[in-house]
Formats: structure tokens, C-alpha cells, sequence
């Protein structure tokens, strides 16, 4: 009697990878420990790590230099837009406004002589315009700097450093 045919075996591929599906699934706990810990850390309503350093842990110290560089020139783009818009609606809309606004209000027009409409209407109007001048260079001031304090706490946050009081 012959033996029994025994079922073929199955060929198996050699692995491309170097590591074994045990070190992989080793690789995968590890991995999903951190999260499980910030997920409990939440339901403790306990704080976890702060977010820089959440981004300096997975981009690296050079993508989050990367990622500062990035966030201050965005911001140096948006307040200047912003500058640029506020300019020229103040350019646009206010002067003439203002020059409308005290030509009716004086009942100076262009047939007046030129002494009573530099008295009563041009330098009022000038006046005026300069005050709205210094009012944008204040505006478009002040988004400058909340643009600095902003990229500096991005900075201070995205390399870890600490604020100095």
C-alpha cells in the first residue's frame, strides 16, 4: 500500500519588508498607546502635551521651523492685505465723502472766490483728510503688531521655548 496523498503544501512568498508580522503588530500597539493615554487623558479632563509640541513631536524639529516660516509669512501677507484694504476704502469712499460733506455744509461751490473756498472749504476738508491719514496708519499699526504677537507666541509655541518674564 501506498501512503495517503498528503494535502500540498502552499508556497509562501519571501518577504519583501524586514520586519515580521509580530514586530509589525508590536509596532502597531506601541503606536496606539500614545493615543489610547490622550484619549483617557481627555476623559479626565486632564491636559495632555501642548500642541507644539504634538507638531514638534510629529513633523520634527525642521518641519516645525518649516511650519513657523509658514504661518508668519501668511500672517505677514493677511495683515497687509488687510492694511491695503482698510487704505483704500478710507481712499475711496471716506475723502470723497468728506469732501462732499463739507461742500454741503459750507455752500461753498466753485464759483466762490479762491480766498473763501481755501478759508471755509479746502483746508477743512485737508483737516479731515489728515485725521483720517493718522486713523490708518493706526489701524494698519496695530495689525502689524497683533501680527508680531501672533507669529512670536507660533514661534515660542512651534520651537518650545519658554516666555520670558
Amino acid at each position: 500500500m501506498s501512503p495517503a496523498p498528503s494535502a500540498p503544501k502552499k508556497k509562501t512568498k519571501p518577504s519583501t519588508t524586514t520586519s515580521t508580522k509580530p514586530e509589525r503588530k508590536r509596532r502597531a500597539k506601541e503606536s496606539a498607546a500614545p493615543r489610547a493615554i490622550a484619549a483617557e487623558q481627555v476623559d479626565q479632563n486632564v491636559a495632555g502635551p501642548a500642541l507644539g509640541a504634538r507638531i514638534r513631536a510629529r513633523l520634527g524639529p525642521g518641519g516645525a521651523r518649516s511650519l513657523m516660516l509658514a504661518t508668519r509669512i501668511g500672517s505677514m501677507v493677511v495683515s497687509g492685505l488687510a492694511g491695503y484694504v482698510v487704505a483704500m476704502f478710507a481712499a475711496v469712499t471716506v475723502v470723497p465723502n468728506v469732501f462732499l460733506m463739507v461742500a454741503t455744509g459750507t455752500g461753498i461751490g466753485p464759483a466762490s472766490p479762491l480766498e473763501t473756498q481755501l478759508a471755509h472749504w479746502l483746508a477743512p476738508s485737508l483737516f479731515l483728510i489728515g485725521l483720517i491719514f493718522v486713523l490708518v496708519l493706526v489701524v494698519v499699526r496695530w495689525l502689524w503688531r497683533a501680527q508680531r504677537r501672533l507669529s512670536e507666541k507660533v514661534r515660542r509655541a512651534l520651537l518650545g521655548e519658554e516666555v520670558d518674564r
